[in-house]
Order: structure tokens, then sequence, then C-alpha cells
């Protein structure tokens, strides 16, 4: 739960920032570059956290849920956030953008994890972790803070570390 509530803290710091700098960024621009990888990385942990705490509470089934066409779905909503992000990233003013891109990173985060069972929500977990540190590294470039660069760094590398351990402790694939 606290990794869900970190990763909205980012997520919405990066919805603040691009109000902020939308209309004075050049397109192509760095910060707009890091501004949209923040967001994207920290409101599909947001939600993907949701899931895995939701599934090792047992409030929602603990099983796999799949669906016909699961990878397809989850392919295109993916590339529509992605479209999305280089979209604003190149035009950061067509802001009408910005609520659709939201909400396809954080339907994404859901259908990331819903297809994995509640015995392997310790490894997501783990990645969760590094996806985590990785939005706040990315919003260290954005607000120019070298401490956020380096601290999201550290934390996103042990975090996906941390779940390759586990991956072949567990005796599964990455």
């Amino acid at each position: 739960l606290s990794h869900a509530f970190g990763a909205l803290a980012v997520g919405l710091i990066g919805t603040a920032e691009y109000y902020k700098l939308a209309s004075g960024q050049a397109p192509g621009s760095f910060v707009m570059w890091a501004l949209m990888f923040e967001m994207l990385l920290g409101f599909l942990t947001c939600t993907a956290s949701l899931i895995a705490f939701g599934k090792l509470q047992e409030i929602m089934p603990t099983r796999p849920i799949m669906f016909p066409g699961q990878r397809v779905v989850n392919i295109a909503v993916f590339a529509g956030a992605l479209a999305c992000a280089g979209m604003l990233i190149f035009v950061p003013t067509s802001s009408a953008l910005f609520p659709l891109f939201i909400g396809l990173t954080l339907l994404f985060g859901v259908l990331l994890v819903i297809p994995i069972g509640g015995a392997d929500m310790p490894t997501v977990i783990a990645l969760l972790n590094s996806y985590a540190g990785l939005a706040a590294s990315a919003m260290g470039f954005a607000l120019d803070n070298k401490l956020l660069i380096i601290v999201g760094a550290l934390d996103g590398t042990s975090g996906f570390v941390l779940a390759m351990i586990m991956c072949k402790a567990m005796n599964r694939s990455f």
C-alpha cells in the first residue's frame, strides 16, 4: 500500500510539473521526456500496487485473472499510453491528451498485475519497488534534483536485483 501512495505522489508531482511547464518547454525537451517516463511508471505502479495489495490481503481473488486476448489488450493499452506520451513530449500544449495518458497508464497497471497469482506477489512487489525508484529518479531529472536521481536509481536497481533473486529462488522465470 505504501508503494501505491508513493507512486501516486510521484505521478501527481509529475502532473503538477507538466501543467506548470507545458507551455514553456521546447517540443521534445529532456524535461518532457523525464516527466512522461516518471508519470508512466508512477501511475502504473500506483494501480499495480493496489492490485497486489488486494491480492495479498485476499480482498480480491488471489488466483490469476485471465481473459481471451489479454496480451493484445495489454499491448494496445501500453502502446496507447506511449503514443499519448510521445504526442505530449513533442506537442506539450496538447493537454487534451493528458487525461487519456493518465487513464491508460492507470489501466495498464491493473492489467499488468491481475494475471499474476498471489503466491508470486512478493516478487511483483519487489519489481514495483524498482518501478517506483525509477519513477523517483526520473522525477529528479525533471526537477533537477541530484539527490532524487541518485536515491531513485539505487532504489530502482535494488528492487530489480531483489526481484531477479526472488524469481531464481522460487524457480520462476523473470
